[in-house]
């Protein structure tokens, strides 16, 4: 009988290091973090990034692509040389859904300490009045 209670245990804890591994943020947190120099990870497709623009000085780097499928090796490639796991990251995508996967696969998978996540995403961004810069071809 104790030993139920003793995972039970173990898993609530590990659920909870897992949550407090992945921090969604506000826009205005967004603003603050960057200007502390964390580096800011845009996920979204190229055809959203041309649509909207991109939060400036933020890195533009697709992980999933149009149909949903993720391009981790790739995505990981890109971004070796901007984030590891010791450095916190911001990411952003259009509302906050994607960067929330990303964000968990980071911090469970390739054991980054602390992952940012824009709630609501670019949307929110531009809903506060924030602007954003064409994305250079």
């Amino acid at each position: 009988m104790y030993k139920k209670y003793i995972v039970m245990l173990a898993l609530f804890l590990c659920t909870s290091v897992v949550q407090a591994e992945l921090e969604h943020i506000t826009v205005q947190q967004l603003s603050a973090l960057m200007e502390e120099g964390i580096t800011v990870i845009d996920i979204r497709t190229p055809e959203e990034w041309q649509q909207t623009g991109i939060v400036e000085g933020s890195h533009p780097i697709m992980f999933f692509d149009q149909k949903g499928k993720p391009h981790i090796e790739e995505w990981m490639q890109q971004t070796d040389d901007l984030i590891n796991p010791e450095q916190a990251v911001i990411l952003i995508c259009r509302s906050g859904n994607r960067t929330t996967s990303v964000g968990t696969f980071l911090s469970k998978q390739l054991g980054f300490k602390q992952v940012y996540s824009v709630k609501g995403g670019i949307n929110s961004w531009l809903k506060a009045g924030n602007k954003t810069q064409p994305l250079e071809p």
